[in-house]
């Protein structure tokens, strides 16, 4: 009997240990599927709530943008960490053309053209401890078809020095210029002076600056300036060899972007700088060809007899990913329109001939005179736009483009290259 009751007993313990084990069992599936779904949430680049190392990253309208108008999205970046960490804003996988603005406490921060692309990429952003982050991303549709792609953060892995952040370090920014802006040239290196842009702050050389010098493609450029959204923008040391003219004598096209100037330097750029496209930015150019109905030419009055040049654009502004430059930032460089100056970086002592500016100075229904270069340093206003010159490219590095080197003609600026 005694038995018996031992043998039940010992059955009754295995009982419970089965049954231990697979509630164990079943809690041990439960939690690996919890953290499965936990885990596929993190990692998933489709979500909408991400979480990387210390930041947490919410899409509250989602990732993706497909729209035939403009659109508007908000994100927030949270900081769980006690150290300042870094990221960036992309746009993955972009097709059509358009533009966006990123604001953060009302107030923009960033901005910039959004084109057929499979990436897009701001400069680096910072968030400080413990620190929230709520951004409007606004999107406008430019194109005839819709505007689509995705928008993700990127956590960066400490601070990137970008190219403005190593111009800004190798040169002291200025208020103010030595000389008067448009009424006296710069024939000293005043160096590097703060100003503003439609986009933000805006650093500009003006003189005779020796760190100004980068290098892409055994080509030689020069800094003119920071644009104000991070930017670099370049121009070339020398001119292209051919002439050209700015319009054919038998169509006016004042535009620059239906320009015969424009078509030639788009073939230009595709021999030469084709490897590098990645790292050339589309931005603003502005290609002031405004008048009234007189045919007062607005940067005429503004250059030649106010004399107050300004990196504003008061008219026209296009996209591109190469152009050249305006009549006010040569006088911002050094120059002026009365006096020769072969002591400023844009003066090149090789130079036979003028080189034009994508500024309007004067004109009629049926011809343009673009304000020049002429070869002594002086900006013109007599040249008609038909007739053949030359012309310098203009480009602009992205944000996050880092160099080596500095920047004089001995140690230029060298790209580096991915």
């Amino acid at each position: 009997m005694k038995t018996v009751t031992l043998v039940k007993l010992k059955m009754k313990k295995i009982y419970k240990a089965c049954l231990t084990f697979i509630g164990f069992l079943i809690i041990l599936a439960s939690l690996v599927g919890v953290l499965y779904l936990f885990y596929d949430k993190v990692i998933d680049p489709s979500n909408d709530i991400e979480v990387n190392g210390a930041l947490s990253i919410n899409y509250v309208d989602g990732k993706s943008f497909n729209s035939g108008k403009n659109k508007e999205m908000k994100f927030s970046i949270s900081n769980s960490s006690e150290e300042v960490q870094y990221y960036n804003i992309v746009f993955l996988k972009v097709r059509g053309m358009g533009e966006y603005r990123i604001l953060y406490n009302d107030s923009v921060v960033m901005s910039g053209n959004l084109e057929t692309t499979d990436e897009v990429v701001t400069d680096s952003i910072s968030i400080d401890a413990l620190e929230t982050k709520v951004y409007t991303l606004e999107l406008a549709n430019k194109g005839e078809n819709v505007l689509k792609g995705l928008l993700n953060v990127r956590i960066q892995k400490g601070k990137m020095e970008t190219f403005a952040d190593v111009i800004l370090k190798n040169n002291s920014a200025s208020e103010n210029p030595l000389t008067k802006v448009g009424t006296d040239i710069a024939v000293e290196n005043e160096g590097l002076i703060k100003s503003s842009d439609d986009i933000g702050v805006s650093y500009y050389f003006r003189g005779n600056i020796p760190n100004n010098y980068v290098k892409i493609n055994d080509l030689l450029w020069r800094i003119v300036r920071i644009n104000g959204d991070g930017t670099i923008r370049l121009i070339l040391n020398d001119t292209i060899k051919n002439t050209i003219n700015y319009y054919n004598a038998s169509e006016l096209k004042s535009d620059f972007n239906d320009s015969s100037i424009y078509s030639y330097l788009n073939s230009w750029f595709e021999e030469n700088l084709r490897n590098y496209i990645k790292y050339i930015a589309n931005t603003r150019y502005c290609n002031d060809v405004s008048h009234d109905d007189a045919y007062t030419y607005l940067n005429y009055t503004r250059i030649v007899t106010n004399k107050i040049p300004t990196l504003n654009c008061l008219s026209n502004s296009i996209t591109s990913k190469l152009g050249i430059l305006s009549v006010d930032e040569v006088i911002l460089a050094g120059a002026t329109t009365d006096k020769n100056n072969n002591n400023y970086y844009l003066y090149n002592p090789n130079f036979t001939d003028s080189w034009f500016t994508m500024s309007g100075a004067k004109g009629s229904d049926s011809s343009l005179n673009l304000f020049m270069v002429d070869q002594y340093g002086k900006v013109r206003s007599d040249i008609v736009g038909s007739s053949y010159h030359t012309v310098r490219p203009v480009i602009n590095l992205i944000k996050n483009t880092e160099v080596t080197g500095s920047g004089t003609l001995d140690d230029p600026y060298i790209l580096k290259e991915e």
